[in-house]
């Protein structure tokens, strides 16, 4: 039951990302680039982010599940009453890169979680299907919650990115700097 919840989501999304990071471009025109940052997401296991305690209060009984979309983020689904979510790591997405995939969202809005940067994303054609995604800036990547109210339990997608920016917000004090 676990995969279904998010299954449409997460292959949406992540078709359209793919689809999206062929057509972008590699040169550099000869301009010089940034040193890269060191990888701070690479000892992150988004199955253990949250405590036994937090996943308890957020309703979630059994281990998470972990979940390769195939685009290069490791993340974990999660399983609740009433909804699933899942928590994945992009090591090299960073803002920019997502700034670079605005047009696969039909709801893109740059916030804050805690003290970190971040962007509150819905996907293009699932508006009002109980999906939200909420991205978190670490370091030269990224975290990303991604939320789903299960089919007979909609909510807007106001109340959707709510409650993956109340996850989000637990996730992100456990990050590194």
């Amino acid at each position: 039951m676990r995969k279904t919840r998010l299954a449409v989501a997460v292959a949406g999304t992540a078709a359209g990302l793919l689809l999206a990071g062929c057509a972008s471009g590699g040169g550099n025109d000869g301009q010089t680039t940034a040193p890269e940052q060191k990888n701070v997401l690479a000892n992150v296991d988004p199955c253990n982010v949250l405590s036994a305690d937090e996943l308890q209060q957020l309703g979630v009984t059994e281990p998470g599940e972990p979940v390769d979309q195939g685009v290069g983020e490791q993340g974990c689904d999660f399983d609740a009453d009433s909804y699933a979510f899942a928590i994945y790591k992009g090591e090299n997405d960073s803002l920019a890169y997502w700034k670079g995939q605005r047009d696969n969202f039909a709801i893109f809005e740059e916030n804050k979680v805690g003290s970190r940067n971040g962007i509150k994303q819905v996907t293009k054609g699932a508006v009002g299907q109980s999906t939200c995604n909420q991205v978190i800036e670490v370091g030269s990547g990224s975290v990303t919650v991604q939320f789903g109210f299960d089919a007979d339990n909609k909510q807007s997608d106001e109340a959707t990115c709510a409650k993956a920016m109340e996850i989000a917000q637990l996730v992100e004090p456990k990050l590194p700097k």
